[in-house]
């Protein structure tokens, strides 16, 4: 529910749903990542970081938790730790334990868009399932305006 109020733009509400949802089970890894995209929504970054760093933990390094994490390093200035993220889940990559998108997501937060789209033409290349996920995953925002997003999302076969 707290996913359904994030892509609505209602932070507070996201806060105050995962919160909750924190409550009853503390060590759930999505309920700190959602809870952290909504801290950065309303720009409180060291909450947000807390809450991404969070999920990482409890999830084991899970690349797709990593990833939302180097976003966060990326968009709040902290370009070393997200380049750190970023050479974590090459690794991953290579072992093909992430997907491009993840690290296309932390380019998009670096603002080089140029990497950002290569990485997503790899996971295009690979029919990536998750792929479509960018035309609403919040860290891919920033792409929407340029006209490689678009025609990557027609030759997905949905609408821009």
């Amino acid at each position: 529910m707290g996913l359904d109020y994030l892509l609505k733009n209602d932070p507070n509400s996201v806060i105050e749903q995962n919160n909750r949802i924190i409550e009853l089970d503390p060590s759930f890894p999505r309920a700190h990542q959602t809870l952290g995209f909504a801290y950065l929504k309303q720009r409180r970054y060291e909450e947000a970081k807390a809450e991404f760093q969070k999920a990482v933990e409890l999830s084991g390094r899970g690349a797709n938790f990593l990833s939302d994490l180097g976003y966060c390093y990326a968009v709040t200035s902290k370009r070393a730790e997200a380049l750190q993220i970023l050479k974590e889940l090459e690794e991953k990559y290579a072992k093909r334990e992430a997907n491009a998108q993840y690290l296309a997501s932390v380019y998009v937060g670096l603002g080089d868009k140029d990497q950002a789209f290569a990485w997503l033409e790899k996971d295009f290349e690979q029919h990536s399932g998750i792929l479509p996920r960018i035309t609403w995953w919040f860290s891919f925002e920033d792409l929407r305006s340029d006209p490689r997003y678009a025609d990557l999302v027609r030759r997905m076969g949905l609408q821009p």
